[in-house]
């Protein structure tokens, strides 16, 4: 069920709060909600899934625009600990999710980490990013009836037909998301910053890390995930079902890989 919480800046925030057993957090990724996590959670009977509705997203209210950073939507999680009065004994998250919890590990002590298709690296290269960027423009300089055929003109986003077509679903479904003006400020916010995080500090981590990667994800570039585990020490890499893949095969994939990871645990 959906629960509300409230940062220490005044902003209502909401996270799903569902099951019994060891604490479990797991973050969505950019543009998505908690929703997204439970299209590919597995069935497990002895966990306590939370994921928390990033300020901007799903349930949760943006904030002061002057307040939202990629740190304070970190504090946010961190303060939901302290609210919850219990720490995790796994975190994770995807994409926009899986960077904000390698930021909080460096803040609090974190026994598992598992990371699905992560899209912020360490080297701070966001080539992969480009398509977004074009869309900023697309939005921000021309009506919104000629939105959709300016993207599709874009060499960047044709470019993906070939290499990651699930990739243009994503961005063309951004052109009627509900919160697109929230989802704006937050592209503005991560263009200013996002993970301080060097290759040392990965090396420090102490506990277990999984990293989920997938081919044919140009915004979650396999590489990326690649390199992530050659950098944490004894990081055992996962990969699903390719950006090629149907949406069933691949949420298929991707449950039946963190039903392994979880298991394990």
């Amino acid at each position: 069920m959906l629960k509300p919480f409230r940062a220490s800046d005044g902003t209502l925030l909401h996270y799903f709060d569902h099951g019994h057993g060891r604490l479990v957090i797991f973050q969505h990724g950019f543009a998505m909600d908690h929703r997204q996590i439970l299209e590919t959670w597995p069935d497990l009977q002895d966990s306590r899934l939370v994921c928390l509705d990033t300020r901007g997203h799903g349930f949760s209210e943006l904030g002061p625009n002057q307040e939202l950073s990629f740190q304070r939507a970190v504090m946010d999680l961190y303060e939901l600990i302290d609210h919850l009065g219990e720490h995790p004994k796994i975190m994770g998250g995807t994409s926009l999710g899986a960077a904000l919890v390698m930021e909080l590990s460096q803040q609090i002590a974190i026994p598992h980490l598992v990371l699905s298709r992560p899209a912020f690296g360490v080297d701070q290269n966001t080539d992969h990013f480009a398509v977004f960027r074009a869309l900023q423009t697309i939005i921000r300089t021309k009506p919104q009836s000629q939105w959709l055929t300016a993207l599709l003109d874009e060499p960047c986003f044709q470019a993906l037909e070939a290499t990651a077509p699930r990739n243009q679903e994503t961005y063309r479904r951004l052109l009627d998301h509900p919160r697109l003006n929230d989802l704006m400020t937050w592209m503005d916010a991560l263009e200013s910053g996002a993970l301080t995080l060097g290759a040392s500090d990965l090396q420090q981590f102490k506990g277990r890390i999984d990293v989920i990667g997938q081919h044919q994800d140009a915004l979650h570039p396999m590489h990326l995930a690649q390199h992530l585990a050659t950098l944490y020490p004894d990081a055992r890499l996962h990969e699903i079902a390719s950006g090629f893949a149907s949406e069933t095969e691949y949420q298929d994939s991707l449950r039946r890989t963190l039903a392994e990871i979880l298991s394990s645990s």
